[in-house]
């Protein structure tokens, strides 16, 4: 049995994708690639065939046979975001499942983003390939674009825009249909659709080096087969643009040797990169293979090896968030650095895996969003707020999880809103619950806002959790908000919470 050996099999909308590899050694034992196209009509809203589901629960039993050849027993199975939002995508899943034994975990797009990201990062050093000049990483899917920003090396942010090559060329098959010149009506679209995204990105650098991920026929043009980054200039890039505008699909499919079904997309793909190249101010051009297997290849050898340098991207993307809602930053920090204290000590008794630690974080940081919205009830707007984002590198589950954390911090808690609650999985319902019942007592410890309390210690001793505060000023409302919330912690743990004070100058 090939113990260190790892399968990823990934679904995208015009192929599937296997990858074996050796943990230890972090190299690649082999690559399949299937080129059955999925998705070729989801943004047609139309559904995926039967007879398309077969084919790929064919190919998908010939990586089965693959993985038994090489003695794997450790592998998974994702599915692309795009095929997620196919109108059958539940169905084509159970299909798959029946037929091959697999479920499908569907990856949100701040997963891929995350998954590009690490890639990216492994390649160039950690980062260190971007210290000397903010970078911006253009991650292309069939129907999306990812924006993120680096600046010293350093995660700043990402922004999803529901525009990519596929989903551009299904527009533009409709226009070469109807528009006299299609081609500048599809760059009136392009320019329209990044000019809408481009206002909620405000850059405060005038040029950025960009690296283009996912850009197939660019690298196909400029990269050697083996290469796995070549830098390129703009001019270099204009020249290639100029040059698709004015060919037939002929010579694209002869000269980038291609075939007729992704020759359809260059054009799209090529306006697009060429409007974002001018959108972020690009002054070079980084072109790299890194895809989203590669970060699941890699995520699963920095998990084997206990490491994950790369989380705090998400706590990043959680903070950049409340900071957007105008979360008070003093409270939120306090409250954060409770709870994770809370969680810390509370390991023996909630026994919750050390992902929940990442997202009892990123709701500590969001969980006052919906002051944004209306203070009464804030933490109901909290809850519609966080369910409908999307932060890089949690799955659509864990934010719906963050979301519920979120909405029972404050005066409701699931004992008085059954209703939603209860249609969770009880697993679910009891990690929610968890969660929510530190975070709850994190937020009593500052309710004024004051942070009066600015050091905790905890202590469990049976049947009673006793959190003394470091603190010379009066806490009474913070202690009788304290005691309002502790009948839940009681009811999910069994422990009283028992509040007590020391004082640093008596």
């Amino acid at each position: 049995m090939a113990s260190h050996y790892f399968g990823a099999i990934l679904l995208n909308v015009t192929s599937l994708q296997l990858a074996i590899v050796n943990l230890k050694t972090h190299q690649d034992v082999t690559r399949v690639t299937s080129n059955v196209a999925l998705g070729e009509n989801i943004y047609s809203h139309e559904p995926i065939p039967y007879s398309t589901v077969m084919e790929a629960a064919d190919a998908l039993k010939g990586f089965l046979q693959q993985l038994k050849d090489y003695d794997v027993t450790h592998f998974k199975l994702w599915g692309s975001n795009a095929l997620s939002t196919a109108v059958n995508a539940n169905l084509v899943a159970d299909q798959l499942f029946v037929r091959t034994g697999m479920h499908v975990h569907w990856l949100s797009t701040g997963e891929e983003a995350y998954y590009r990201n690490i890639a990216v990062a492994e390649q160039t050093n950690g980062y260190l390939y971007f210290n000397k000049k903010p970078t911006v990483l253009l991650s292309l899917t069939s129907g999306n674009t990812n924006v993120s920003l680096f600046k010293h090396g350093q995660y700043e942010f990402s922004r999803n825009m529901k525009l990519g090559p596929l989903r551009i060329e299904d527009v533009l098959h409709d226009l070469q249909a109807t528009a006299p010149n299609p081609v500048e009506v599809l760059a009136d679209y392009i320019n329209h659709v990044v000019e809408d995204f481009s206002r909620f990105m405000a850059f405060k650098d005038k040029k950025h080096r960009v690296v283009l991920i996912g850009a197939g026929p660019v690298n196909q043009f400029f990269m050697a087969p083996q290469e796995e980054l070549q830098e390129i200039s703009v001019k270099k890039f204009s020249q290639f643009a100029k040059m698709v505008r004015e060919s037939s699909d002929q010579y694209l499919m002869d000269y980038l040797k291609l075939d007729d079904q992704r020759v359809q997309m260059v054009l799209p793909e090529t306006l697009l990169i060429a409007r974002l190249l001018e959108f972020v101010e690009a002054d070079s051009i980084t072109l790299t293979r890194a895809n989203v297997l590669d970060g699941l290849l890699i995520n699963a050898t920095l998990k084997r090896a206990k490491r994950r340098p790369y989380l705090k991207q998400v706590i990043t993307a959680a903070t950049n968030f409340s900071d957007r809602y105008r979360v008070d930053p003093a409270h939120r920090d306090i409250v954060t650095g409770f709870a994770l204290h809370l969680f810390d000590q509370l390991k023996p008794i909630h026994q919750l895996p050390e992902r929940d630690r990442l997202l009892l974080h990123v709701a500590a940081l969001d969980h006052d969003v919906g002051e944004f919205i209306d203070d009464d009830e804030h933490y109901v707007h909290s809850e519609y707020i966080l369910s409908q984002v999307e932060l890089i590198g949690l799955s659509t589950e864990e934010i719906q999880t963050i979301a519920s954390v979120s909405r029972y911090h404050s005066s409701q808690t699931p004992t008085n809103h059954p209703e939603a609650f209860n249609l969770l999985p009880p697993k679910k319902r009891i990690e929610i619950a968890k969660l929510a019942a530190i975070l709850r007592i994190a937020d009593a410890l500052d309710d004024d806002g004051l942070q009066k309390i600015k050091k905790i210690s905890v202590s469990i001793q049976d049947p009673k959790l006793i959190i003394t505060a470091e603190s010379d000023d009066e806490i009474a409302l913070n202690r009788w908000v304290f005691n309002s919330k502790a009948k839940f912690f009681s009811e999910v743990y069994g422990l009283i919470p028992v509040l007590k004070q020391r004082r640093l100058h008596k």
